[in-house]
């Protein structure tokens, strides 16, 4: 194996946040060390599974990586370096802008990061409660500012369409992004899935009765299907002044400041994941490790593998990840990959959502228009079918 991109998921946070459909776990768990341990057999085992490959990307999310202590990120990367080849083009870890002191800095940048994606959501308190954040508004210049000092890259989500927010508050979000000069920024809809997830069973206290009846009311006090439009497209106007480019649906940044990582995922890359909820995509088969820690535990003492995707559709899960892209998808390409029969069925699907004005395609190029990235699930459920 010539490399891959590998994906480390740290669950544990100081407070979960309501909207979070990742796998968390509380930052005091009875289980973090038990965890981590575990976490630290598993990647042994893929290093020596997949021959010591080299890591081309890294990835380090959660849950709230930066919330580990500095002796856990040193073991961390110990084990990263015996099981594989780590000579990443670009390390990331996610982090909270209330958790990342120095000395957490120092020991990721130890590891190897070269990059932080920081987890802003808001810069107005108003927004930051609308979320359940527990940081504060001025928290995100004092973790970006750090961060700088050290030489490394800045990724910023922000997440838009909260309960009450309006077309001022996230112009300002945008400004407030804009002038801290971070290199990349991605910024999400606000989406409350109201079906029970596997990772409740990490949390004590009400599970997912609480979680449901938050989101209710959230979902009722959001902006409309017509005001998050017109939000997407202010984020496109005001991001595209300031510099940055526009490279994935959800995703903007300045020149040669895409997130290498992401990009294996949405080009149809090889990446392994690791911990709870992690998946992976290696050989063509899509797998995953159960979101809860006491199974996720369970697997790894036992040995045993991941749960494989049976279900998959890798020819039309390939099509539109490649169209969540700027650069699209190339139908010529896709073809040799999957098949005429493939490359026929994308086509038919694309030609479908043409009249609406939401793809563009030329020649064997396809793209998704203006329109086409706000109505991107009409293009993909077809694409899918």
């Amino acid at each position: 194996m010539s490399g891959i991109s590998i994906y480390v998921h740290v669950p544990f946070c100081a407070a979960r946040c309501p909207y979070c459909d990742f796998a968390t776990a509380p930052a005091t768990s009875r289980l973090r060390a038990r965890y981590l341990a575990a976490l630290v057999d598993e990647i042994a085992r893929e290093g020596v599974r997949l021959g010591r490959p080299r890591v081309r990307t890294l990835y380090v999310g959660g849950g709230t990586p930066s919330l580990l202590e500095p002796e856990e990120i040193a073991s961390l990367g110990a084990a990263l370096r015996l099981a594989f080849e780590l000579r990443p083009r670009e390390a990331t870890v996610e982090a909270n802008p209330a958790t990342l002191d120095r000395a957490r800095l120092k020991a990721w940048i130890a590891l190897g990061i070269t990059r932080a994606s920081i987890g802003a959501q808001s810069f107005s308190p108003e927004g930051l409660r609308a979320l359940g954040r527990t940081h504060q508004p001025e928290d995100t210049a004092v973790a970006v500012a750090a961060i700088r000092e050290e030489g490394l890259d800045v990724n910023l989500d922000l997440i838009f369409g909260w309960p009450g927010q309006s077309e001022a508050a996230w112009r300002r979000d945008l400004a407030s992004a804009v002038a801290l000069g971070v290199d990349h920024v991605s910024c999400y809809p606000l989406e409350l899935r109201l079906d029970p997830e596997e990772s409740v069973a990490n949390w004590p206290g009400g599970g997912w009765e609480v979680l449901r009846r938050w989101r209710s009311r959230a979902a009722a006090a959001q902006p409309d299907d017509a005001t998050i439009a017109r939000l997407y497209r202010i984020a496109e106007r005001e991001l595209a002044r300031a510099g940055y480019r526009h490279y994935e649906i959800a995703n903007w940044s300045h020149p040669k400041k895409n997130s290498l990582h992401n990009l294996v995922y949405w080009r149809d890359g090889e990446w392994l994941g690791v911990g709870a909820g992690a998946h992976s995509h290696l050989g063509g088969i899509r797998s995953a490790n159960p979101a809860s820690l006491a199974t996720y535990l369970a697997r790894i003492a036992a040995c045993e593998p991941r749960d494989v995707d049976g279900e998959a559709d890798p020819a039309g899960e390939a099509a539109m990840l490649a169209l969540r892209l700027d650069r699209g998808l190339d139908l010529r390409r896709y073809a040799s990959r999957f098949g005429a029969v493939a490359a026929e069925r994308v086509r038919s699907a694309l030609a479908e959502v043409a009249p609406a004005g939401l793809v563009a395609v030329r020649g064997d190029r396809a793209r998704l228009t203006a329109r086409g990235r706000l109505l991107a699930n009409e293009v993909f459920v077809r694409v899918l079918a």
